[in-house]
């Protein structure tokens, strides 16, 4: 047979899929696309344009109903913000641009409802100009069994306290100076550059080689430690494995894990809401080319030990749907779930980076989304983002990808439980036209830190884990949007709440709800005499409804005793419509007679009237 052809699990995730198309997706999504240095900065270009690039990424990325960027301000040792500690960058032309891209990137993200993450690269420090970490400390650089240091693709030693001190201060100046959402470390581990390839390359070849692929000649080398630069001044590989550690291998995955733990408590000890998140290899520790045994990066342990908050690999050897679902769990134990369950239960974020890059190359471009919406069957992952933000300009594929498989805008799901949740705010509506309802969303909390204000839209039970979201906005007060409505949005009744999220996205209960109908909303509560009356067979009721809630509508007889309860469920403001066919609960016609019927809400009787049943 046919389906023996598939896997239990690919029938499941194929239900899952379509189960998901049909019934509607999470509210809640990581979505974000890595954003290169000389995609947001030109020292060719005046302060004006450089300005309006970063305009263009943010609204590029509202576009695609994406609510975060990973925006790169670290590379090679050189700065993109202004720093007390290194010098400005090659795509800077090693010069203050006349403002501050971080500055300017943190603001217009939050303007468009997005999440700003710092990329900073950590321990590759290429750049050898006046200022740079390898240019003032030569001493810190990496070197081989005989001692020799690196002489390009420069990195520093994890090993050496005095450059994981160094990188921490660097790494706290953004956190300290910046309204940071997040700090993202990429070159996070030890380099894999071996002695037998060197070669001479221009700065700017060194700063666009991308992290995550090696060639086959360079795996050769990787697993033949003998060539590779991991030792440094004070621990020669002629002195042997430093004092209490069993094997190099340990003491390297420990000085990386050293730094990550130290910078993630320094964070939380002056802004807990910086998420710190890590790019790291797309294979943990399987395969030739992998995280933990390659480059001596034990990212499940940050992950699931909390020394980061969000794992984002850098997935760019998969271009299928079944490729990545392999790698993320139905290949184990050559599979991320089977090492990362700890972190995942802690609620702490993972979340998928395909190579969109790799996609163009391989003419698999339309392979996104297939890639996606598998991926959302995996109830653990919680978004994605995409390598690179050049890519898809150069694709024009934010406003398709914002119609297709991103067409309901998200929110960030909730990493730290530990704080106590803001107040709910208050909502109100102006309709300022047929088709265009303006909202306020008002904060109780006003003078207080900015706040995420997010906007729900449903014609169902108002939800906030299920509605639609229909704006997301970073303020310290109000927030207004215009909702523009369809034909068929104006035939139906509508119901508006909104909720603020604190930074870490601890989400406040609902605010007051508020409705857009068809028709006008009924001011009272009314129950509507029956038709027809007498009747033998069945007889119809209307009713209005002026408020949000629960509502029953219950027959007793003149003895006062229940004989069925029609109606009872939630309703939105509207007019509504029950029927009765003479029947109690079990199904039994009723004698003839008078009978009572009632509407109730809150516990109360708001209108009582009589009926007569004839056999």
């Amino acid at each position: 047979m046919i389906l023996k052809l598939f896997s239990f699990s690919k029938l499941v995730t194929i239900y899952l899929v379509l189960h998901s198309l049909s019934y509607g997706l999470s509210n809640s999504e990581f979505r974000s696309t890595w954003v290169i240095t000389w995609d947001h900065i030109d020292q060719n270009n005046n302060q004006l344009q450089n300005i309006n690039t970063i305009r263009k990424i943010m609204n590029n990325h509202s576009l695609a109903n994406m609510n975060a960027v990973i925006f790169q301000v670290r590379q090679g040792g050189t700065a993109y913000y202004e720093s007390d500690y290194e010098p400005w960058g090659y795509y800077a032309g090693y010069n203050d641009p006349g403002y501050d891209p971080l500055e300017i990137a943190i603001e217009e993200a939050h303007n468009n409802g997005l999440e700003l993450h710092a990329w900073f690269n950590v321990f590759q420090t290429s750049s050898t100009v006046e200022g740079s970490p390898a240019k003032e400390h030569p001493e810190w650089i990496c070197r081989d069994q005989n001692g020799i240091p690196m002489t390009s693709y420069r990195s520093l030693s994890p090993g050496l306290k005095e450059v994981r001190d160094y990188t921490l201060k660097v790494a706290m100046e953004i956190v300290n100076k910046y309204d940071i959402d997040g700090l993202h470390l990429d070159y996070i581990r030890w380099n894999e550059h071996s002695n037998t390839l060197r070669s001479t390359n221009s700065v700017k070849e060194e700063l666009q080689r991308l992290d995550g692929f090696v060639s086959d000649k360079e795996l050769d080398q990787i697993n033949n430690l003998s060539g590779r630069y991991l030792y440094d001044y004070l621990h020669p590989y002629s002195a042997g494995i430093p004092n209490g550690f069993g094997s190099w291998e340990d003491w390297w995955r420990w000085s990386v894990t050293e730094f990550v733990k130290a910078l993630h408590d320094s964070i939380q000890t002056v802004k807990p809401h910086v998420k710190l998140s890590a790019a790291v290899l797309g294979k943990y520790n399987w395969s030739g080319w992998q995280g933990y045994g390659s480059v001596f990066q034990d990212a499940a342990l940050w992950f699931n030990e909390g020394y980061i908050d969000h794992l984002m690999p850098m997935h760019y050897h998969w271009t299928s749907n079944n490729q990545f679902m392999e790698m993320l769990e139905d290949d184990c134990p050559n599979c991320w779930k089977l090492f990362i369950s700890t972190g995942i239960n802690s609620n702490r974020i993972y979340t998928v980076g395909p190579g969109s890059y790799v996609l163009e190359e391989n003419d698999l471009w339309n392979n996104h989304g297939s890639i996606i919406n598998s991926i959302r069957s995996l109830d653990w992952v919680d978004g994605f983002q995409f390598f690179s933000y050049g890519t898809w300009r150069d694709n024009n594929y934010f406003i398709e990808a914002g119609n297709t498989f991103f067409k309901n805008k998200t929110k960030i799901h909730n990493w730290s439980s530990s704080e106590n949740k803001p107040l709910a705010p208050t909502l109100t509506m102006n309709k300022i036209g047929t088709f265009e309802n303006q909202l306020t969303t008002y904060q109780k909390e006003p003078s207080g830190d900015p706040r995420w204000i997010i906007l729900y839209k449903t014609s169902g039970n108002p939800d906030p884990s299920s509605s639609e979201i229909i704006n997301i906005q970073f303020s310290r007060n109000t927030s207004i949007f215009i909702d523009s409505l369809t034909t068929a949005d104006t035939s139906k009744s509508l119901i508006y709440f909104s909720t603020i999220a604190n930074r870490n996205w601890n989400e406040s209960d609902a605010s007051n709800y508020v409705f857009s109908n068809g028709e006008s909303i009924p001011t009272f509560y009314s129950l509507k005499q029956n038709y027809p009356n007498p009747f033998n067979d069945k007889t119809s009721i209307n009713y209005d409804i002026s408020n949000y809630g629960f509502i029953k509508i219950q027959i007793f007889n003149l003895l006062g005793e229940e004989i069925i309860t029609l109606v009872d469920k939630i309703h939105i403001p509207g007019n509504y419509k029950t029927y009765w066919n003479g029947n109690d609960f079990l199904g039994q016609k009723q004698p003839s007679g008078i009978y009572f019927y009632t509407l109730k809400t809150e516990g109360k009787i708001k209108n009582k009237r009589k009926m007569i049943f004839l056999k």
